[in-house]
């Protein structure tokens, strides 16, 4: 960590009875080639054996608390208020870095900067059902009108911009994308990163519960936005078309979404 005991990173993870991911995803933060982070982890009161293992954890830079919570935004502000690092980024179970290097290379990124970022981003590694890999490429964020740039798993926020917010716990999907489009809107500035920071399997929340999902940018992109009804309704027909083609014709969607030749798991 830095002279003043002040970690760069704050790495936050969200579990509730998932002991395998949480192994799967402390086995990618002890390989990281930097050890300039404290890791966060709020577990749900999990009854899988994910406390035993926390408690047995010697990790000098983990903190966790195991206790119930409302949902997976209480969760998440939970770890919010307990971050003490120059950047945050939130990878929960199951999820992991790209490479052991990730962290290094994106402190060497940050500290040539004229200006720290308020946002750091890069692209995902996203896990299929038969194991390969296919690199997303992530979005420049003047497109965070139509979406996430990326997954939140592939975002670092500054502390600083992050000190005074805390996810919109009303949202069941797009709190990530709400506190996004508030931290971009405040003008701090975003760092675009030419390497994977993630591997992301498929099937969450946001997949799994696409129609609440476009519901709730809808209410992000005219409330935080500012977004008259007739770009919110091209967005939405974006979306839609995105959709049909993402569960009808998925291997369409693929070739056009991602790059392909990174391996298996």
């Amino acid at each position: 960590m830095d002279s003043d005991c002040t970690p760069f990173f704050s790495i936050v993870t969200i579990t509730l009875n998932d002991l395998a991911g949480w192994l799967v995803t402390r086995a990618s933060i002890e390989a990281q080639s930097v050890a300039d982070f404290e890791w966060i982890v709020i577990d749900g009161a999990s009854t899988d054996g994910t406390r035993a293992e926390l408690a047995s954890c010697r990790l000098p830079n983990l903190v966790y608390t195991s206790e119930k919570d409302t949902g997976l935004y209480n969760a998440m502000n939970k770890g919010l208020a307990q971050t003490r690092g120059r950047y945050v980024i939130f990878m929960n179970a199951g999820d992991g870095f790209a490479d052991p290097n990730v962290l290094a290379a994106v402190k060497q990124r940050i500290s040539t900067t004229d200006r720290p970022p308020d946002i750091v981003y890069g692209d995902a590694l996203e896990k299929t059902t038969g194991g390969d890999l296919l690199l997303k490429k992530a979005r420049p964020i003047e497109r965070l009108s139509y979406g996430m740039p990326t997954h939140h798993q592939a975002i670092f926020y500054s502390g600083a911009s992050l000190a005074p917010l805390r996810f919109d716990e009303s949202f069941r999907v797009s709190g990530d994308y709400d506190l996004t489009c508030k931290i971009y809107r405040k003008g701090g500035g975003a760092l675009s990163l030419d390497f994977p920071v993630c591997t992301f399997s498929r099937g969450g929340v946001s997949e799994t519960k696409s129609h609440l999902g476009r519901s709730e940018n809808w209410r992000v992109q005219r409330d935080v936005l500012g977004h008259r009804l007739p770009r919110r309704l091209t967005t939405r027909s974006a979306y839609l078309a995105s959709f049909l083609m993402r569960t009808r014709l998925r291997g369409v969607y693929d070739l056009l979404r991602f790059q392909h030749g990174h391996g298996s798991s």
